[in-house]
């Protein structure tokens, strides 16, 4: 019996994930390569209401860019990826003005870092290092300041690519 209840909630669970709703307005991040679960054209899209509508997390850190502690709040990373059905750990993670760096998300899935979209409580422009950062929480993990972990605090995260 517990056999059939599991079976019954993994079934419901990968059913409830294979159904990516469409972004309502611009989107801010698009999710591509080895996912199983899209939304346009074999790629998952997300605007910000989407990522909003996930639960949130927040992380309230210093780091080499600001000089106080900022509390910044998104998804948890992990469950944006679990989302689109991501395939692999390998990831290219791809900015705005087209900077990428390659990570493999299992060296930080264990520090559970988020997609940022609010730094203290203020939704981030694109001149504040938005509309996403890859945050990660140096405080509570100070071995995160060494490369090559601040060169995985990508801002103005626009894509990320499933390898």
């Amino acid at each position: 019996m517990r056999f059939l209840l599991a079976l019954s909630l993994l079934l419901c669970s990968s059913f409830s994930s294979a159904e990516l709703a469409t972004p309502q307005d611009e989107p801010i991040l698009t999710i591509a390569g080895l996912i199983q679960h899209g939304n346009n054209q074999g790629a998952a899209d997300f605007d910000l209401k989407m990522l909003q509508a996930l639960p949130q997390h927040t992380i309230v850190t210093r780091h080499p860019w600001v000089e106080t502690r900022h509390h910044y709040k998104g998804p948890r990373v992990a469950e944006v990826l679990e989302l689109a059905g991501a395939q692999s750990s390998k990831l290219t993670l791809v900015a705005l003005n087209n900077y990428e760096i390659e990570i493999d998300f299992s060296d930080i899935e264990k520090f559970e870092p988020i997609l940022a979209w609010s730094d203290n409580d203020r939704p981030m422009r694109v001149r504040d290092k938005g509309p996403l950062w890859l945050m990660l929480p140096i405080d509570d993990h100070p071995e995160l300041l060494q490369m090559p972990y601040n060169d995985f605090m990508i801002w103005q995260l626009r894509r990320i690519i499933v390898k």
